[in-house]
């Protein structure tokens, strides 16, 4: 009998292990997702047919813990893992030795350090994590890949990660003790996709299993990867030949932009410092007390010698101030009081893009990605997006940027061209709020980093190292 090309898909969200796996020949046997409108989107782009004689593919559960508690709400109505196996066998027609992957993109939360005084199993009781252990215990698939942000694999979280190993390996796995980090950018040009997105990956395999690769295997193919030359990604490669004019940007938005492209102009012979630079403090030297935080006293002094450097020619002096006063143009407000027009965080430039200009004379937003951040409007080449994430960042493009044609103007990608950078290139969102959308592909697991994972650990593709 070969092994299960099947899988339990956790903490679904819109499907991008579903994607994923489904393109590596693997069936869902259970999804389980809370959020509603990620489960509308889940159920629009994978209504799969039946398993013959087994279970319904990809029924969609709402909470884990309907699962693994005889009372979801009640912490103390826990099921042990036999009964839960028995439970999967009569509702679900789900048997032990059926399940070839758990997955799934865990919420990272704390873990009880009293508890591991008593024991790992202790210490994760309480935690959603918990009942992923215990579904694993009850099923006992033949490979775990679970996902969860970049900052897991920090310090901060060194406790959670130590019993985590610890626990799966007590359930019987090989487990890499040191976690995977990846993003789509850093695999092959034909494997994954323009867009920086540091992940963490934890890769378990049963003890018993000879196909397929260790973790460790893995981990080690992993890093050689990185050292190899990176791909020459452009941003471009993503965009379609037309978007709507919803895409657009405002006119306000616009405004913003000439601004800084006048900016630009103005210090085309000076290389633009790496920091942040934020217009109003330039002019009189700023006032440093020693209550600021040191990056606070770094970027005031960092921007008053840039000032003084832009400043010292006196026709660009002058020419600096005309180009201040159309950024800190006022107005009154309602209650008679004078307020700047452009908001603050707009009146804050981060030039990312030095690498992208040889020339400062042809240095110009029009080729480049930008973002409006609350920390101001950030600037980077034309080559990889920066993280999709699931606040109102959406990325902008100039209409010059990467090496396809020419667009008319400066818009925003649109969520169909999100969905490719996760790698999500056939999803139906029907019509759902582009903002949620967005929302969803910043939560979500990039598809081509699963796939490629995936199939070194399964064994679908050899993992090669040197």
């Amino acid at each position: 009998m070969g092994m299960p090309k099947t899988f339990i898909d956790l903490f679904a969200g819109i499907g991008g292990f579903h994607w994923a796996l489904k393109g590596l020949g693997y069936d869902c046997l259970l999804a389980v997702e809370k959020d509603e409108a990620a489960q509308e989107i889940y159920g629009r782009n994978f209504k799969e047919k039946i398993r013959k004689g087994k279970s319904t593919l990809n029924k969609l559960i709402g909470d884990i813990r309907s699962l693994t508690r005889s009372n979801p709400e009640d912490e103390d109505t826990e099921i042990m893992p036999h009964k839960i196996a028995a439970r999967f066998k009569d509702e679900f027609k789900i048997e032990v030795g059926d399940v070839g992957v758990i997955c799934g993109g865990f919420p990272c939360q704390p873990f009880s350090k009293s508890g591991a005084q008593k024991g790992d199993k202790d210490a994760t009781r309480g935690t959603l994590f918990h009942d992923i252990l215990l579904l694993t215990e009850a099923l006992k698939p033949e490979y775990l890949i679970l996902e969860n942000v970049r900052n897991f694999a920090g310090d901060n979280h060194k406790h959670t990660l130590e019993i985590i190993v610890s626990r799966i390996e007590t359930l019987g796995y090989d487990i890499e003790k040191k976690p995977i980090t990846l993003s789509p950018h850093q695999l092959p040009e034909n494997k994954g996709s323009p867009q920086v997105r540091d992940r963490v990956f934890i890769l378990a395999r049963k003890k018993e299993l000879k196909s397929g690769a260790a973790p460790i295997e893995v981990a080690k193919h992993i890093d050689f990867i990185k050292k190899e030359d990176k791909p020459n990604w452009d941003a471009s490669s993503i965009l379609g030949a037309r978007a709507s004019d919803k895409y657009k940007l405002s006119k306000a938005e616009k405004s913003w932009l000439r601004i800084w492209e006048e900016f630009l102009k103005l210090t085309h012979d000076i290389e633009l410092p790496g920091h942040p630079i934020w217009s109003d403090v330039f002019g009189n030297p700023p006032v440093i007390t020693d209550e600021m935080p040191e990056w606070e006293r770094n970027f005031l002094k960092g921007n008053h010698k840039l000032y003084l450097k832009l400043t010292k020619d006196p026709k660009r002096r002058k020419a600096i101030g005309g180009w201040l006063a159309k950024l800190h143009k006022e107005r009154k407000n309602s209650e008679g009081e004078f307020v700047r027009i452009i908001p603050t965080s707009r009146r804050k430039f981060e030039w990312q893009a030095n690498r992208a200009f040889k020339d400062g004379e042809k240095r110009t937003l029009k080729r480049l990605l930008i973002q409006f951040r609350p920390s101001g409007i950030r600037v980077k080449p034309a080559t990889h997006y920066p993280a999709l994430v699931a606040m109102t960042q959406t990325t902008i493009v100039g209409p010059l940027a990467g090496s396809k044609k020419p667009r008319p103007d400066y818009r925003y990608i649109t969520p169909k061209e999100a969905a490719k950078l996760q790698g999500m290139y056939h999803i139906k969102f029907g019509r759902q709020a582009d903002t949620l959308s967005y929302k969803q592909l910043g939560n979500a697991v990039n598809v081509k980093v699963i796939k490629y994972l995936a199939e070194r650990l399964t064994g679908a593709v050899p993992c090669e190292t040197p």
